[in-house]
């Protein structure tokens, strides 16, 4: 019988694995070239997994929940109708350069054997452990480990160890362990025994647990991706910080003036709109803040790409708007609608989330007076943006309210300084404070 694999495939230029979120297909279904088999989560966001060959799903090889690299196996589709017994695919490791991209071969497996004494499912869990439920990929770090399976606690669906757990326990096992635990900070001391009387045995101190009033929440693949790119960000960038005021009186009555000769229907420019479409054009005339750090060299981008971070249930994601200089207002503004409508609804694309250059996180419609943010690597700078405040300025010795924003960049220490960002932020200021720059 001819069969395909599915494998995992590369959804972002940054993803080394990906985590099955949930199976759209079950085994026995007929598949059609580009049905959608299952939801993946990757490190920027949950993704679909199209079928590259038409087909019956004749088996699935990794369960929801469960943890692959790039390039394995998670499915295989036959020409039959009938669900198939087949061998084991190859490793991970040892797939060629296109497999473990995430291209999927249509190529066919060797036949399995029929005779009883050498016929085997695709997953085995036979053996003296055969009762032990782990994806392929846990075995293999168990044997990689000399780790005895029977001692992993598994939480995956039904109890099955999965890569977190052959983690965890390797990260339990390396810590060092005392000659004798020592007592509970909290235990008291043991009464005074009477002179007379039985001895009674002590009894053992309650494990520690957490307190009634408290829930336990696991997070999910993407969140924990997205905490461990911020670690590392903060960890390996040094970032600074620059902050400025912007006066957007006239950039607010722009706008006003601009959404109201669109009409009900045409597209509304937000502030936001503005704020990236100013941020586009200064980092054409400062083009080091448009830039990464790769091998002690300053990597200049040819493209100013512009990503817009948006607040979604799993997190945070950041799509990607594309040479944003030289588009219009009212194009970022669409193209902006799109994007957040996406994320929202969690159909953004691999193409969405990639090549973003510069990024601007926009809290001001959450009332927020200021905040810095993170570095999205491998980018040099983000902006972080707050709410746009009334208050007095003196103008020609006399109190005028006007509206005032405040505004922070983060910036990579190893390849922007102060004076550089410091004008940077002067040139957003200067075309936020003079609008109709933005529209040429």
């Amino acid at each position: 019988m001819k069969m395909s694999e599915v494998t995992m495939p590369r959804l972002s230029d940054t993803m080394q694995e990906g985590t099955i979120a949930r199976w759209l297909k079950k085994t026995g279904d007929e598949i059609t070239k580009g049905d959608v088999l299952a939801e993946i989560e990757t490190d920027k966001a949950t993704m679909d997994l199209e079928a590259y060959e038409a087909g019956t799903l004749q088996q699935i090889l990794v369960q929801e929940g469960e943890t692959v690299p790039i390039g394995q196996a998670v499915a295989l589709i036959g020409t039959g109708a009938s669900i198939q017994e087949v061998a084991l695919p190859a490793p991970a490791a040892a797939r060629t350069g296109a497999d473990r991209a995430g291209a999927y071969p249509s190529e066919s497996l060797p036949k399995a054997e029929t005779s009883t004494q050498s016929k085997r499912p695709a997953i085995v869990e036979g053996g003296e452990r055969g009762a032990i439920k782990a994806s392929p990929l846990a075995r293999r770090m168990a044997e990689e480990h000399s780790i005895d399976l029977g001692q992993v606690q598994g939480t995956g669906p039904g109890g099955r160890i999965v890569r977190d757990d052959i983690e965890e326990y390797l990260e339990q096992r390396a810590a060092p362990s005392s000659p004798a635990a020592p007592a509970p900070a909290f235990k008291p001391a043991a009464p005074p025994q009477a002179a007379k009387g039985p001895t009674v045995p002590a009894t053992p101190a309650a494990p520690l647990s957490a307190p009634p009033e408290t829930e336990v929440v696991k997070l999910s693949r993407v969140q924990m991706l997205i905490a461990r790119r911020l670690a590392e960000s903060k960890r390996t960038i040094p970032h600074f910080y620059v902050s400025s005021e912007v006066d957007m009186t006239d950039a607010l009555a722009m706008r006003q003036t601009l959404n109201a000769s669109a009409g009900e229907d045409g597209v509304k420019v937000t502030v936001n709109d503005l704020i990236v479409k100013a941020c586009a054009l200064a980092l054409e005339k400062f083009p080091e803040v448009n830039s990464t750090i790769k091998d002690d060299q300053r990597i200049q981008y040819k493209h100013i790409n512009v990503g817009i971070a948006v607040d979604v249930p799993s997190g945070l994601v950041v799509p990607v708007i594309r040479d944003t200089n030289i588009k219009g207002l009212r194009t970022i503004a669409r193209e902006a609608k799109a994007l957040i409508a996406k994320a929202r609804a969690n159909k953004l694309s691999t193409a969405d989330l990639e090549e973003g250059t510069f990024s601007v996180s926009n809290l001001g419609m959450m009332d927020a007076s200021n905040f810095i943010a993170v570095i999205n690597p491998p980018q040099a700078a983000i902006l972080a943006v707050a709410s746009t405040r009334k208050q007095f300025v003196p103008v020609d010795g006399q109190p005028v309210i006007r509206d005032l924003m405040s505004m922070t960049l983060s910036a990579d220490h190893r390849i922007l300084y102060g004076a550089t960002v410091a004008h940077f932020l002067q040139e957003v200021k200067r075309l936020l404070q003079n609008p109709y720059s933005l529209l040429g």
